[in-house]
């Protein structure tokens, strides 16, 4: 009997990203629930919390996007997220990829930069939310001011030196990223894609995809393009679960 899996959130959440690149890789049909940012109590009430993302198999559920890649893998053995005899190893990475790759995708939001150029991304981001649940004209032109002020995104702080500028961060992360990979083919040179692979590459694409990004700059990287290519490969041609009205790239477009 086919099971009923829905996830919960919105398609700019990292953490949702994440989770449905999981279930894109073990092949696992399921139902993307978008989720409201400001309206979470009408979709996720049943669940007694806000916090996304929400994975439900059936009659069950459970939120932190690591902890659904071993879920997973209890349920659908197949196509293992975290094989057994790397658990440790990959979940040692992972705790990396949790508290300073996904990181990234915070440190903008708490720069005190007001550019045009950075306000245009913030708007961009509330476009994409409200191709899924449209949001009112007015939350729309304060998405910048609204996503700064995020408790949640000031939360953050605790996983970042913010004497760190955004620049140097960026720089450090994507060469720690560099070397946990390795000689590959996958991060921490396994044979096959891990949870670690698919946690990150959807977020590597997302702002290329969806048009906050000219250029898919990790492709000037070698080794980052040839396994961000791999990876790929095990995932549809979507993987960020945007809304198609949104999607405005797909990778061939940076090949």
């Amino acid at each position: 009997m086919t099971p009923s899996i829905k996830l919960y959130g919105y398609a700019t959440s990292p953490y949702v990203r994440k989770t449905g690149a999981f279930l894109y890789y073990k092949k696992l049909p399921f139902t993307h629930v978008p989720v409201n940012p400001f309206a979470t109590e009408d979709t996720l009430g049943k669940f007694g919390g806000t916090q996304v993302p929400v994975l439900e198999i059936d009659d069950e559920w459970r939120r932190e996007s690591s902890d659904h890649a071993l879920w997973l893998d209890e349920k659908f053995p197949e196509r293992p997220l975290c094989p057994a005899e790397h658990r440790e190893k990959i979940l040692e990475i992972d705790d990396w990829v949790s508290h300073s790759f996904l990181m990234l995708n915070f440190r903008g939001a708490l720069d005190e930069d007001d550019s045009l150029q950075r306000r245009f991304r913030f708007w961009r981001l509330a476009a994409i939310v409200s191709a899924h649940t449209p949001l009112p004209e007015e939350v729309r032109n304060q998405w910048p001011e609204l996503v700064q002020n995020a408790p949640f995104i000031h939360a953050m702080k605790q996983h970042m030196n913010m004497h760190e500028s955004t620049r140097d961060m960026q720089t450090r992360v994507m060469a720690e990223l560099i070397g946990h990979i390795g000689e590959g083919p996958y991060i921490g040179g396994f044979a096959q894609p891990t949870m670690l692979d698919l946690a990150i590459v959807p977020q590597l694409l997302f702002g290329f995809f969806t048009g906050l990004e000219e250029k898919l700059a990790v492709f000037q990287a070698p080794s980052l393009k040839d396994w961000i290519i791999r990876v790929a490969g095990y995932l549809p041609e979507n993987p960020v679960l945007a809304h198609n009205m949104a999607m405005v790239r797909t990778l061939k477009d940076a090949l």
